[in-house]
Order: structure tokens, then sequence, then C-alpha cells
């Protein structure tokens, strides 16, 4: 999962990187002094310290450029994916060069300069890390200071001023998010994530609303959270994908997301009611309606369950799989026992489940996991009959067991096969599935149908 969201970030943020090499004229972009630019960090923090220098918005203004400076020197020319050679031409010569293998095989060369080391992986460039920084975190104290200058501004202009900086210093905080995930440091793109999403909140940015930001902050936040069981960091990352389910974005899947996150803070019922919310919003996701009613099962809400799954049914009378939930909250429904004198129902919970089954197979034949739960029922059922006939003394009665064990056994055969027939993605299903079939010819002594299965099992 890390490597593949990395994968995604960089891809989304390379262009800021690519931009970088150039200014608006096409000019290749001269490289920033360290040196100067300590001298010129030393001069603002007087300036600022200043009885009335420091109460000047330009004074700000113009510390914000140059702590964006601060975080650009020695990445001017740097774009994620270069090779150690384009490096050289722009950085020349590095002090040294450390290289490591990994276990897994990944070679790891960290090019050494004086106030910088570019991290490689098989010849790639994928980050940076700073040695003795001018500033530890330049960008925030950018953002710090453009914040300062409106605050001092008296006449309305700083805004207008600084709106081209702070869309450089998105671009910024994204590309520094980037890094520190590719190092493992959470916490730090987390934060540079949401200063992207600070600043998208500013007036000057009225409308503008990044949901990759949104998407990767609680992404991020969820990350936080399974390392360290942070129920703080879990209820950021459903606040996050709130917001993107408020915007539409990531379809049933964000509400699948927050399903997970509510999971994990151990409240079901906040799971159900952000789940209903995005079936409201689509009615036809299977996904959702599935674990809507899985939901209603691992908190034994049955009741509910049914209740909630009859009225999918009425607004989709002619999709399969409500019908096999209904058969699911059915089978995991309590079967009350008959109190004394009282008869026993004409349909228990199971005749009705395998009933729902039906319908569901009827609508789409496809449904392995439809053939496989009544292909189960049927050899439970005709298990338990061959259980009773072992124990009965009485020869007709045992008998009579023995038959109606194997017209069950009979019955979960041609379920069993469909159930791996249309079984292409879910291989342990298989596995039980053949394993079934191989214990019910087995028992009827079907010993050629035995045999195959037995192989088809071995082969898995």
């Amino acid at each position: 999962m890390k490597r593949l969201l990395y994968v995604a970030l960089a891809a989304t943020f390379a262009i800021t990187q690519v931009n970088a090499q150039f200014d608006q004229t096409g000019e290749s972009v001269t490289l920033l002094n360290f040196d100067r630019l300590e001298r010129k960090v030393e001069k603002s923090n007087e300036n600022i310290e200043h009885q009335r220098r420091g109460k000047r918005d330009r004074t700000w203004r113009k510390r914000g450029e140059l702590f964006q400076d601060v975080f650009a020197q020695g990445i001017e020319q740097v774009q994620e994916g270069m090779g150690p050679n384009q490096l050289r031409i722009f950085y020349g010569e590095p002090n040294n060069v450390e290289k490591e293998t990994r276990e897994d095989g990944t070679v790891v060369e960290r090019y050494v300069y004086d106030h910088i080391i570019y991290i490689f992986t098989n010849g790639t460039l994928l980050a940076w890390e700073r040695k003795e920084p001018i500033h530890e975190d330049p960008l925030q104290e950018a953002l710090r200071s453009y914040n300062k200058a409106m605050e001092l501004d008296d006449r309305d202009r700083v805004p207008d001023k600084i709106k081209p900086n702070l869309e450089e210093l998105k671009l910024q905080f994204k590309r520094s998010g980037v890094n520190d995930y590719y190092k493992e440091n959470y916490q730090k793109a987390l934060e540079d994530f949401k200063s992207v999403l600070a600043i998208n909140d500013m007036p000057m940015f009225e409308g503008v609303i990044d949901t990759l930001m949104i998407q990767y902050t609680g992404i991020i936040s969820r990350e936080i959270a399974n390392q360290n069981d942070s129920e703080e960091m879990y209820k950021q990352a459903i606040k996050y994908y709130k917001k993107l389910a408020k915007l539409g974005t990531g379809g049933p899947n964000t509400y699948l997301q927050l399903k997970l996150d509510y999971f994990a803070l151990g409240d079901t019922s906040g799971a159900i009611e952000i789940l209903k919310e995005g079936y409201e919003q689509y009615p036809d996701s299977v996904n959702i309606i599935a674990n809507i009613s899985d939901t209603y099962i691992v908190s034994n809400r049955i009741e509910e369950g049914l209740e909630f799954i009859e009225k999918v049914i009425n607004g989709n009378p002619d999709l399969a799989q409500p019908y096999y939930w209904k058969g699911r909250l059915l089978i995991n429904k309590e079967q009350k026992e008959p109190e004394e004198g009282e008869e026993l129902p004409e349909e228990t919970n199971v005749d009705k489940a395998v009933k729902a089954y039906k319908k569901a197979a009827e609508l789409d034949e496809t449904l392995y996991y439809v053939w496989y739960d009544m292909g189960y029922i049927y050899y439970l059922k005709g298990a338990d009959f061959y259980e009773r006939a072992s124990l009965e003394e009485d020869d007709k009665t045992r008998e009579k067991l023995n038959e109606l064990g194997k017209e069950n056994y009979m019955e979960a055969i041609p379920m069993l096969e469909k159930a791996f027939k249309f079984n292409e993605a879910n291989r342990d299903v298989k596995y039980e599935t053949l394993d079934l079939l191989q214990r019910i010819y087995y028992k009827l002594q079907m010993m050629d149908e035995y045999n195959r299965v037995k192989k088809m099992k071995n082969e898995l």
C-alpha cells in the first residue's frame, strides 16, 4: 500500500518538479547559494524584530519569498526519477557516495553533498534529506510569514501580491509531502498536505477544491492511525473522507473506507449510519448493500438488517444480491424453539433463507457464493441426518434418516458444482467447495467423482 500510494503521489506532483527547472522565459534557473541564503535569513530575522520594519507587511512578504527559496535550495533542478549522472550535471560531484544492498536486492545509494543528501533506489532518485538545514521547516515559516503580512495589511493589497507565491507554496508543500512520505515520515507528510488545504481555505482561493489532497490526507491519517492505534487519527481520516463523500468524490468506495475507520473505532452504529448515507447516494451499489447487511450481522442487529434489506428489495426487485443478503441475515437469525404445546413453524429461518437464495440464483446464476451457501446448507442438513442415523437403534428409523441424509447430499451436489464452476476469483472458497464435494462423494461411494474432485483440490 505504501509503495502504491507513493507512486501515485509522485506521479501526481511530478509536474511541480519539472516546472521548477525553468523560469517563465524558458531560461535555466540559477542555483541558489546556501551561504547567501543563510545570511539573508539572519537579516530577515533582524528585520522582523525591528520596531518599524517588523510592522510592515512588505517585510513579511519578502520573508515568505525568502523561505520558499530556502526550501528550493539544492532541489531546483531535481526531478523524481532522474539518474545520478543528471544530478552531477547540475550539482557536480558528491563528497562521497554511500551504498547499501537491502535483503530484497534493492540497491540504495546516498549521494552526499555539503548540505543535502540525495537518495537513489536502483539508480533512480526518489528522495532527499537536509544536513544542518538553515531552517527545520522553511515552508511552514513561509506560510506563517504570508499570514502575518495579511494580518498587517490595512489596505487589502497583500492578497493580490502574494497569491502567485501561495500557488507556488502549495506545490512546494506537495513536493515536500511526497518526499517525507517516501522516507516514512508520515506525520510530517500529513502536516504538509494539510497546509495545502489550509491555503485553499483562504478567501482568495474561494471555490478551489483539491480532492486529491483531501484524499491523500485521509489516507495518511489512516496509515498513522493503523501504526499507532490512534483514535484521534482515525477521527481525522473520517473527517477528510466525509469531505470527499460530500463532494461526491470516490463514489461508493469513499463510504466503504469510512466504514473501516468506524470499525477501527469499534463504532458499528457509526459504520451503519455512514453506509446508509452511501446507500441513499448510490442505491444500486451492491458493495454498499453487502457491507450494510454484513455490518448488521456482525453487530447482531438482524431484525434491523432484515428491515433494511426488504427496503432494498422493494426498490431493486430485479437485483440478485439483496436476496442473497436476505438469506444470510435469515441464516443468522435465531430460531426460537416452540414452547410446549406449540406447533413447529411451517417454515424455519433456514427454509426462508434457501428460498431467498434460490431467488438470487434465479436472477443471476453466476453468483457462486449463492450456490456455495445453499450447497453448504444442504450438506449440513444431510450430515445431521447421517449423524442421527448413526445413533439410532431402530432399523426402520435409521434407514429413513439415512435416506434423508442422502437426499440432502444429492441436493447439495449440483449446487456445489455450480459454486465451483462460477467461482473465478476466490481460491479459498473454491478449495472449501471441492472439500465438501469430496466428503459427499465419498459418503455416497461415488468414487469416480470423489477421485475427480480430490485431484482438482490437490492441483488447486
